[in-house]
């Protein structure tokens, strides 16, 4: 097959050859003809995403469709949400880690023990109980004499109270001797 070649006037030939006489052209066309492959990938792409553009976009059109149609699951929060929640824990967080070393010599403490707090819960009863009798209690209850006292000292849950207070102040006479016994700067 002999393919036809266009009769090129004079005029544009020399101008082509003037142009082929400048070195920045002719710099130009080496690289461009240093990197023809990736020129012709380049081409090739493209006209495969011209000629596919039609599927693509319907495609993209799909998606927006079905991402609008999705609905946040019930219970799950949202962004706005969620990223109040994290910056309230942030606030928190700060604070909390002053605290650390605090909290970790009191769960080192005795005061960690479950029995102190059986103990502190038992006597937190105690007192909510006798302040729910001593606000309805009459007057003169709630102000004992000698002689209320007196009666007080022959109830047995009052003795077993007073022999408890006894124990305390016995046991903790002993923790303050203790104390008075350790050189300065031991405790």
């Amino acid at each position: 097959m002999v393919v036809a070649q266009p009769v090129q006037s004079s005029d544009q030939m020399s101008a082509l050859s003037a142009r082929l006489a400048d070195p920045a052209v002719v710099a130009s066309l080496n690289q461009l003809l240093d990197h023809a492959d990736l020129l012709a990938i380049l081409v090739a792409g493209l006209d495969s995403l011209i000629r596919r553009g039609d599927t693509i976009s319907d495609a993209l059109v799909g998606v927006a469709g079905e991402l609008r149609g999705v609905q946040r699951a019930a219970g799950l929060p949202d962004a706005a949400q969620l990223l109040d929640g994290a910056q309230r824990i942030g606030a928190i967080i700060g604070p909390a880690m002053d605290l650390l070393p605090t909290v970790e010599y009191l769960l080192r403490s005795d005061l960690g023990d479950t029995r102190v707090v059986d103990v502190a819960a038992m006597a937190s009863r105690a007192v909510v109980v006798a302040s729910e009798r001593s606000g309805t209690a009459p007057n003169r209850e709630r102000r004992p004499g000698l002689w209320s006292m007196w009666k007080a000292l022959r109830d047995s849950d009052t003795r077993r109270a007073l022999g408890f207070g006894l124990a305390v102040a016995k046991a903790l006479g002993k923790e303050l001797n203790d104390v008075d016994a350790k050189p300065a700067g031991m405790c």
